[in-house]
């Protein structure tokens, strides 16, 4: 089914776009950064996964008052533990292991005649004083065994990557990396007249949303060949999940891709949507994959991918679906310079300056438009204008 829209909402558009995103299939893979959670993990195994020292110093049995102990040996981390008896210390590593219910003391090394640092095991210790708490670290005070560690839709970055592996946790279910495919179109960028500057900066933008497989095409105008290059980035070897095409978008003779997608593709939709710059939208299923049709000029595909592709590719992930177009991590700025209204809502991309409060600040030079792509460089977000934005004012930023 086509249907041709005008004057659709950011908000509608954004809506009308995830509808057509299923988050790919899960696998069992080692837990990796940039993997999103399929299900639930637990811990296999407690954190600490044994009672330990927190300190450098000596394992002593409990202890009334400071003393002179005989030293009857060493434990560095990773050896096995010894136990004192009464009248003895250990020379104990941070992290090292102490008998399991044992309820004696770790004196900080601080808090003893031996010299902290690298040396011989002294022969006796004395004891200063004692310390407030024994310093002894309890088999799974931190993490217990079999405790959820985090659940599905949750993204394993650096963090919860060290918390699951110190968990015991090295695979779990999460979801495949996905394959997108991006097609450049337009019969200038075949013949060398004017070069590919879309298909590398989409290509960059989407691998910078985490782990995925990315295959970058470019078409001309000839229909016959757009459907050759959607039906061989279908039917490739492992599929595809997501096709990105960027121009031919606009109602003109030859904007092939609106005219291949609207007599061939499925659930497809090409109209203006009421934003600037980037009005011209589209999108499509083609043989069951969803395309997202972004337009050919630079700033345009630019803010329209930061606005819609984006938020469906973490969709796509698996992470959490968005609510709509500003549901996404956003600061409060101070505007550094006029933001100026439109008569349609605008995406301004914006420099930031962190100086104490953050101003967010339009490119130097006239108003950005659709083809205007040096002036993208050194920004840093963008602001979703509606009215008017005077030096001085507050207003919401999204960052990149």
């Amino acid at each position: 089914m086509t249907s041709t829209g005008h004057g659709t909402s950011i908000e509608d558009y954004f809506a009308r776009l995830h509808a057509l995103i299923r988050a790919v299939p899960a696998e069992t893979a080692a837990v990796q950064a940039g993997r999103v959670l399929a299900e639930a993990v637990t811990a296999q195994i407690a954190v600490p996964p044994q009672d330990n020292s927190a300190m450098d110093g000596f394992l002593t049995p409990p202890l009334e008052a400071p003393c002179s102990l005989q030293v009857i040996g060493d434990v560095p981390a990773g050896a096995p533990a010894i136990s004192p008896a009464p009248g003895t210390a250990v020379r104990i590593m941070t992290g090292a292991a102490v008998p399991d219910g044992c309820e004696g003391l770790v004196i900080p090394v601080e808090d003893t005649d031996v010299s902290a640092g690298p040396g011989p095991l002294p022969e006796t210790v004395t004891i200063h004083r004692l310390p407030p708490r024994s310093h002894i670290r309890r088999r799974g005070s931190h993490i217990a065994l079999g405790q959820e560690i985090a659940g599905p839709a949750t993204l394993i970055d650096a963090p919860l990557l060290a918390t699951l592996l110190s968990a015991g946790i090295s695979t779990a279910q999460v979801h495949r990396i996905p394959r997108v495919a991006v097609i450049a179109t337009g019969e200038e960028l075949l013949s060398g007249l004017l070069p590919d500057s879309n298909g590398p900066m989409l290509e960059a933008l989407i691998a910078a949303t985490g782990p995925v497989s990315i295959t970058r095409l470019c078409c001309g105008d000839d229909p016959t060949e757009l459907r050759r290059v959607l039906d061989s980035v279908v039917q490739s070897d492992g599929g595809c999940d997501l096709i990105v095409t960027t121009g031919g978008v606009s109602a003109g003779a030859f904007d092939v891709v609106h005219t291949v997608l609207s007599q061939h593709g499925e659930h497809s939709w090409f109209g203006h949507v009421d934003q600037r710059p980037g009005a011209p939208q589209g999108h499509a299923v083609w043989d069951g994959v969803p395309v997202v049709c972004l337009p050919g000029n630079p700033v345009a595909a630019f803010v329209s991918a930061h606005l819609y592709l984006t938020p469906v590719l973490r969709s796509l992930r698996g992470l959490p679906r968005p609510t709509g177009p500003r549901d996404r991590p956003a600061i409060t700025a101070v505007a550094g310079g006029e933001f100026r209204a439109a008569q349609h809502p605008r995406i301004q991309p914006c420099q930031l300056k962190f100086d104490g409060t953050v101003t967010a600040s339009p490119p130097p030079g006239p108003m950005m438009r659709s083809h205007h792509v040096g002036a993208l460089p050194g920004t840093q977000g963008f602001v979703l204008i509606t009215e008017s934005i005077a030096p001085g004012d507050t207003l919401t930023v999204y960052p990149y």
